[in-house]
């Protein structure tokens, strides 16, 4: 013998995964993105190792995680802006004293100038409360959340630029 044996060779520690590539690399199913995972209880009867879910089922699960998190991330964004502009042109349609004196061209009322900013900053915050009751469920249920944490630090600034951005014009209405 040679040492070379899959035998004789302990498992390889990379990175905090212990396998041993000469053993079936084919069952190795998961990705670097998969370590932070919750791990689920080990089966302790043969019946709860039949009932657990199978490892690819389980990688196609990580994989779909990462996907829904990336569109949710867009949608949400997107979402914001097209609600936000489809509610400028109610007002715009609407009409009101501070379009016809010139002062104003799209929110027409005091109220509008009041409502809109309100009203288009709820997209945002719940994109950020959702994304963060998704990313819960996501690591009770033993999948993949790292991507679902990523999106949430990135949905806090834009909703942080967002409303700052617009509730300038429900400060300047509520001063006047």
């Amino acid at each position: 013998m040679t040492g070379s044996d899959s035998e004789k060779n302990p498992p390889q520690n990379n990175g905090g995964r212990w396998r041993n590539f000469l053993d079936h690399p084919e069952n190795d199913l998961t990705a670097d993105a998969d370590f932070a995972n919750r791990r689920p209880p080990t089966p302790q009867t043969a019946e709860e190792l039949a009932s657990s879910t199978d490892p690819a089922v389980q990688a196609e699960r990580n994989r779909k995680s990462t996907r829904q998190a990336v569109t949710w991330l867009f949608g949400t964004i997107i979402t914001t802006v097209v609600f936000a502009y489809i509610l400028a042109w109610v007002p715009r349609v609407m009409g009101g004293p501070l379009c016809e004196a010139g002062e104003a061209t799209w929110l027409c009322t005091r109220s509008w100038q009041i409502w809109w900013p309100i009203l288009t900053s709820i997209v945002p915050a719940a994109g950020i409360i959702g994304c963060a009751i998704i990313m819960v469920r996501k690591l009770n249920s033993y999948t993949r959340w790292r991507p679902w944490m990523g999106v949430f630090w990135v949905l806090i600034p834009f909703a942080m630029m967002w409303m700052l951005q617009t509730w300038q014009i429900l400060v300047m209405a509520l001063s006047n």
